[in-house]
């Protein structure tokens, strides 16, 4: 959480000296592992100086007996120049692949691509927010996880409680529920919210509204842009919990 206090912290410093408008975040829901391979690729290619004709790329990239690896090179390259024309084959690559499994690639190659022409046209520079769980248009997305601090069952009148505050408290702070699941002595949310907003201060605000009927929240709780956890993940952080303070 710590580290996530002062990541959070240094964007918002960095958004009020370069303007909300200068930052991009990929909307898809990219492992960041694959987002760090395009960028290590993207800048080995770079360091080639590697000459093409965007035509023959676009060409390339379209063709049907390219190989995948070609494809990726191609896609690449055309994310590497402000140009209109290239940003527009990506689009249409993404929005119908022919490989599937360069969908993740061409995805946050057309967001590199509208970093560069937004480079050009505004003369300012441009950042790239990565994040595994991405987010939509200047909102971030997070997952939580809270948990039962005795591992107890939560009642259904604690599950009604739980609802209502966490929602009562981040819908008046505009951030967007997708996804609120509570079992039995967990839940989690999946959310969007604005650069601006301390979702932490909302969230423990939120924990302290409902621990006042009973203390069945424990305080700390997981908060990350990386990934979704799976049953078995959240289990282990359960565990990580239970240990002694």
């Amino acid at each position: 959480m710590k580290e996530w206090n002062h990541i959070l912290d240094k964007l918002r410093e960095t958004i009020n000296n370069q303007g909300l408008d200068s930052f991009h975040i990929l909307e898809e829901l990219v492992p960041m592992e694959e987002q760090t391979s395009f960028f290590q690729y993207f800048d080995a290619l770079s360091a080639k100086r590697v000459r093409f004709v965007p035509e023959t790329e676009i060409e390339i990239l379209f063709s049907p007996d390219a190989s995948i690896e070609r494809k990726k090179e191609s896609i690449t390259l055309l994310a590497s120049i402000p140009d209109v024309k290239a940003y527009r084959a990506l689009e249409t690559y993404k929005n119908n692949p022919l490989e599937p499994e360069l969908k993740n690639w061409v995805s946050i190659a057309l967001l590199g691509s509208r970093i560069a022409l937004d480079s050009e046209f505004s003369g300012k520079p441009q950042v790239y927010i990565s994040s595994g769980l991405g987010g939509h248009e200047k909102k971030l997305r997070f997952f939580a996880l809270f948990v039962s601090p005795t591992s107890e069952h939560f009642t259904d009148l604690q599950k009604v409680i739980i609802e209502r505050e966490f929602k009562f408290q981040l819908e008046n702070a505009e951030v967007d529920i997708e996804a609120f699941e509570i079992e039995d002595n967990y839940f989690t949310i999946l959310l969007l919210f604005p650069f601006e907003t301390d979702v932490r201060t909302i969230l423990q605000a939120s924990i302290d509204e409902c621990n006042q009927y009973g203390n069945f929240l424990d305080n700390r709780f997981l908060f990350t842009n990386v990934k979704i956890f799976s049953e078995a993940e959240i289990q282990e952080q359960i565990k990580k919990f239970q240990e002694p303070k």
